[in-house]
């Protein structure tokens, strides 16, 4: 993959994960479920996710893939924090909860959390495609 190709979709992954973080405020904004908001907030970083690992050319073919990836370029590296990372697999554990699991309850609270926590995400995976490093030099 061409670093022009690496950069077209790194910045089509960011603009997923900028429409996901939209849905989900407005999905709050308008009383759905709040297990709606944190399907979408957690897609919203999954794209993020995405844009992190395309802009240094890798790809998953899973969600695990993709967490387990970011986790060893991205967390393990320090280019993410850990907080940053744990928040991503606790996103996924909530979204496979509200969009699976019969009876999942989450509140306003959580929902709001989710949003808060999806920006901050967001907001490091930004700078970070902004100035990507090839994964080689972090092995």
């Amino acid at each position: 993959m061409t670093s022009e190709n690496r950069a077209r979709n790194a910045t089509a992954e960011l603009e997923r994960a900028g429409e996901c973080l939209e849905e989900v405020r407005t999905l709050r904004s308008r009383g759905h479920p709040y297990g709606a908001a944190a399907s979408r907030a957690y897609y919203a970083v999954f794209h993020g996710a995405r844009a992190l690992l395309v802009s240094v050319g890798l790809e998953a073919r899973s969600h695990r893939g993709v967490i387990a990836l970011v986790g060893r370029q991205f967390v393990q590296t320090g280019r993410l924090s850990s907080d940053q990372g744990r928040i991503l697999s606790r996103l996924q554990r909530d979204r496979e909860d509200a969009d699976y699991l019969m009876g999942a309850l989450f509140t306003d609270l959580e929902a709001a959390d989710a949003i808060a926590n999806a920006e901050a995400v967001l907001d490091a995976v930004r700078r970070l495609v902004s100035a990507p490093v090839d994964p080689a030099s972090t092995t």
